[in-house]
């Protein structure tokens, strides 16, 4: 498990000297003047984590601050096909490097070797891209080009296990990101989208754990094999408590499967129907009765037996979901990930975008390394403190113990300010975790 002086070489190893080499294979550097390779890389990456929108003058700071006397114009010049390509070789170095914390210590999650929850999030691209991220089109061809993201996350060391990038009209269901056997004894809950009844079966034979919403339309059998009418046991369900039961999931697949059906909040029964009605009116039609009564439950399926989870820790875990949608909008809302300069060719535009993802997970590491072990750890919070520290820290690159030393700093400072407050309504996400009794559930 990685510590502050683990996590200080990994980043040192980010920025070392066989940038150069891969400048030189990209393009991107033909003859050293005052640009090297780490150099560039360093005042692209800094400047757009301390500005996500920036300006050239900004590039001019961070060169400044880099000991690199530049002018506009020579940023200008940089901004070329030869950046990108070498922005999206270092991004995929970067990618293989891990970096992992010591799992925190959360008796739920402890229950799994690891706990994992996955999902894509997407990014519009300059139509100039659509020949390689064909996107899926829309209102008046606003979505020729696009790219998914597609993340695969630990819960319980904070490693992002997997980050592929795919085409924007790819399907989640056949992403390679979920393709992998997951370890014995972890977990995994990924979103309705990569619902999977021979994927289910094959990581329950491997050893593995999983959680998901129900898909609409699954056959459901007994534990005989008999056909079971979903519909009419909800409808016979008066009692308090959820439906609990044992199932096989899939007329050919017969997955051995426990199905947890809860009644939802009228407010969200209520805004579930009026998405349903939203979706349908695109299509010139009605949503059914069947998808307006499906509406009012929340349907899960597990591998899970009771005596390793009762139903309300099925519930906390499945909605860790949401926590990679936080991780989503810190991305796209913090670092602007999704937000291109509108005014500028699409070799800038896709420079900046490259340099951003290396940022974010960058930023990563460095959140895991001074939040993760805290329960009440707001990311949003910590990164708007991080920005604060990155002079210092890019200024402490060249030497591993003044990094350690700065790393440790911002951890004590990010400690004291970045938490999020205990609720007595509506418990957050970590009071859950830590007592899934706390879970709030009307019938």
């Amino acid at each position: 498990m990685s510590t502050i002086p683990q996590v200080a070489g990994t980043l040192q190893s980010v920025f070392d000297a066989e940038l150069e080499e891969i400048g030189q294979r990209t393009g991107l550097i033909q003859r050293v003047r005052k640009f090297t390779a780490v150099l560039l890389l360093k005042m692209v990456v800094f400047t757009l984590l301390r500005v996500p929108r920036p300006k050239t003058k900004d590039y001019v700071t961070t060169a400044a601050q880099l000991d690199l006397t530049i002018t506009e114009r020579a940023v200008e010049k940089r901004f070329t096909p030869q950046l990108v390509r070498f922005l999206r070789t270092v991004l995929q170095r970067v990618l293989q490097l891990a970096v992992a914390v010591a799992p925190v210590d959360t008796p739920l999650l402890k229950k799994f070797t690891a706990v994992f929850v996955g999902d894509s999030t997407t990014v519009l691209l300059p139509d100039q891209c659509a020949a390689e991220f064909a996107g899926s089109g829309g209102t008046s061809n606003s979505g020729k080009a696009a790219l998914k993201i597609q993340v695969l996350w630990n819960l319980c060391t904070g490693t992002l296990r997997r980050v592929v990038i795919e085409a924007g009209r790819s399907s989640d269901a056949k992403t390679t990101a979920i393709q992998e056997l997951p370890p014995v004894g972890s977990l995994s809950i990924w979103d309705l989208g990569y619902f999977g009844l021979e994927r289910f079966r094959a990581w329950t034979a491997h050893g593995a754990y999983w959680i998901s919403r129900l898909h609409p339309g699954t056959v459901i059998l007994d534990p005989d094999g008999r056909p079971w009418n979903l519909y009419q046991r909800l409808g016979q369900h008066l009692w308090e408590g959820p439906l609990d039961r044992l199932v096989l999931l899939g007329s050919e697949q017969r997955v051995s499967s426990r199905l947890i059906a809860l009644r939802a909040p009228h407010e969200v029964a209520a805004r579930r129907r009026q998405k349903a009605y939203e979706k349908a009116q695109k299509s010139g039609r009605t949503p059914s009765a069947a998808h307006l009564e499906w509406c009012t439950w929340t349907i899960l399926v597990t591998n899970c037996p009771e005596s390793l989870l009762t139903w309300q820790e099925v519930v906390v875990l499945y909605r860790s979901r949401w926590q990679i949608e936080l991780l989503f909008k810190l991305w796209k809302s913090n670092n602007c990930l999704a937000t291109h300069a509108k005014d500028r060719d699409v070799d800038w535009q896709m420079a900046e975008f490259w340099a951003k993802l290396i940022g974010v997970i960058v930023q990563h590491w460095l959140l895991l390394t001074t939040t993760w072990l805290d329960h009440r750890r707001s990311l949003m919070q910590a990164a708007k403190i991080l920005r604060d520290w990155l002079s210092l820290l890019m200024d402490a690159l060249g030497a591993l113990d003044r990094l350690i030393a700065k790393l440790t700093q911002m951890e004590a400072a990010i400690a004291s300010r970045a938490r999020v407050n205990r609720r007595k309504k509506k418990p957050s996400w970590f009071q859950l975790l830590l007592n899934p009794l706390l879970l709030e559930y009307t019938y």
